[in-house]
């Protein structure tokens, strides 16, 4: 009985250990210290096109970096969702291809958007009794310690931009 307690106990410790290094970079799902709340990096725009579950979601919203210096964005979790992804997807001989990034740079003084087909959210498990019409919150981690929040509307998973509709490709 004491050894098991001694494993269970040492795998507790290892996975523990392993997610303070590598929970929040990689999207896991983390109650991250809230981040002193940036100056100059603010968020608008932001929906989540909701798909059902278990399939993920994908959230999208437009960066503003008013600041003299890039701002890199590291990392987004939500007290709605179980985990939150960055990812980017590209073209290549056309064909498209979508992979987690670690980091995004949002260039000084620019826009930078969060789109279908570009850098974009993957949001998974969704807490039970979100629907179409409601709004939920995202914060975002900077490198440098710093973040910000977006409020999010979550819309049909027919909706291809954040216009409710309109502007959809065909």
């Amino acid at each position: 009985m004491t050894r098991t307690l001694g494993i269970s106990a040492g795998l507790l410790l290892a996975t523990s250990a392993w997610g303070q290094g590598h929970g929040a970079a990689h999207g896991a799902p983390a109650a991250a210290a809230p981040a002193k709340a940036s100056a100059t990096v603010t968020a608008s725009d932001c929906w989540i096109r909701m798909i059902p579950s278990p399939a993920p979601s994908g959230g999208f919203f437009v960066a503003h970096n008013a600041g003299s210096a890039d701002a890199v964005l590291t990392g987004a979790h939500s007290p709605d969702y179980g985990m939150v992804m960055l990812h980017e997807t590209t073209e290549s001989g056309g064909m498209s291809k979508m992979a987690m990034v670690h980091q995004v740079a949002i260039p000084a003084g620019k826009d930078l958007a969060f789109k279908p087909g570009s850098y974009h959210m993957m949001l998974e498990q969704p807490r039970d009794g979100l629907k179409i019409g409601d709004t939920v919150r995202v914060d975002f981690t900077l490198a440098d310690g710093e973040g910000f929040s977006a409020t999010c509307e979550l819309k049909s998973p027919k909706t291809m931009s954040g216009t409710a509709g309109h502007g959809m490709k065909h």
